[in-house]
């Protein structure tokens, strides 16, 4: 679906309309902010969705497995409507904080990879490690994070239940720490990574080519933008379901001790098939979709704003 990069007789798909270098770069500190902002908004807007697809995961790894309305059903008499929001605390930190690094590490690999070619022009191929890279540093820098907010999400219930009781994102974090030590603030790091780095590699690619592809004088920019991302944002959901299966199973403790990422997916391919790494599919869709659209069209607006309000300062003080 990408471009190819590199080959011969100069048939490599250079993305024009993707990467202008002539067009001024935003500052920084504005990607950094305008990443913050934008995924503190979004985030707690679609909590629900997350807390449905964590129950609907853990429920799939004990061996029941549930429809989107029957799980709703069963949230709504666990915990009211409030109870569709558990965990809120800890999502709104990880993608306040993990979108405003992420974009500020996109940008730096983004001058990078620019810097590289000669016309100064990226390639599919460079958006695609661009984005997940930057993704995958980032994960793994939030991953205690991650632990906390599923593990708050699935609230212990289900068919799964457990012990997993936590006051606040503090608590659950020394708590963690005291009982698992350092390390358990890293579990299922590997399918964490593994999910989120094709995911914002595969999304980044999609995303610049599809607005690319879109963008025509006269158009609308946000309407642009909205398309592309939820377009690329599906695709790469569907693509990436089923390491986030492997995630919740590991950081909810639902594995046996002891067994990695790579063992644990073969043990559950064998023995439950796809049908359960795919639970809780059609949530993290809807979810994932609305989440990355509206975060990726907030912070291009917000973006040039900042920046300008930024540069005006800049130039004042000097």
């Amino acid at each position: 679906m990408g471009p190819e990069d590199g080959g011969s007789g100069g048939a490599a798909v250079q993305l024009e309309a993707v990467v202008k270098p002539a067009e001024r770069k935003q500052p920084r500190l504005a990607s950094a902010i305008s990443g913050s902002v934008s995924g503190a908004v979004v985030s707690a807007c679609v909590q629900p969705l997350d807390v449905l697809r964590t129950r609907m995961q853990a429920d799939a790894a004990a061996g029941s497995l549930q429809g989107v309305r029957r799980t709703m059903r069963t949230l709504f008499r666990e915990g009211g409507l409030k109870g569709l929001w558990r965990g809120t605390g800890p999502t709104v930190w990880r993608l306040s904080l993990g979108a405003g690094l992420h974009f500020t590490v996109l940008d730096v690999l983004k001058n990078i990879a620019e810097a590289r070619r000669p016309d100064g022009k990226m390639t599919g191929t460079d958006l695609f490690l661009v984005g997940g890279l930057s993704r995958a540093v980032v994960s793994t820098m939030l991953c205690p994070v991650t632990l906390v907010k599923t593990r708050m999400e699935w609230g212990g219930g289900g068919a799964a239940a457990s012990g997993y009781q936590y006051k606040s994102t503090l608590h659950a974090l020394v708590t963690i720490v005291r009982q698992e030590r350092v390390r358990g603030l890293f579990r299922g790091v590997v399918p964490t990574v593994a999910t989120n780095a094709p995911f914002s590699a595969l999304y980044y690619l999609f995303y610049k080519q599809t607005q690319s592809r879109l963008s025509k004088e006269g158009r609308s920019t946000t309407l642009v933008n909205g398309v592309a991302g939820f377009a690329s944002a599906v695709a790469a959901t569907v693509i990436t379901q089923p390491t986030d299966g492997l995630r919740t199973r590991m950081q909810l403790g639902l594995s046996a001790k002891g067994v990695g990422a790579a063992a644990l997916f073969r043990q559950v391919f064998a023995q439950e098939g796809t049908r359960t790494l795919m639970a809780g599919a059609v949530p993290r869709i809807v979810k994932r979709s609305l989440q990355t659209t509206l975060l990726w069209v907030l912070f291009e607006e917000l973006s040039p704003r900042l920046g300008a309000l930024q540069r005006r300062i800049n130039d004042g003080a000097n």
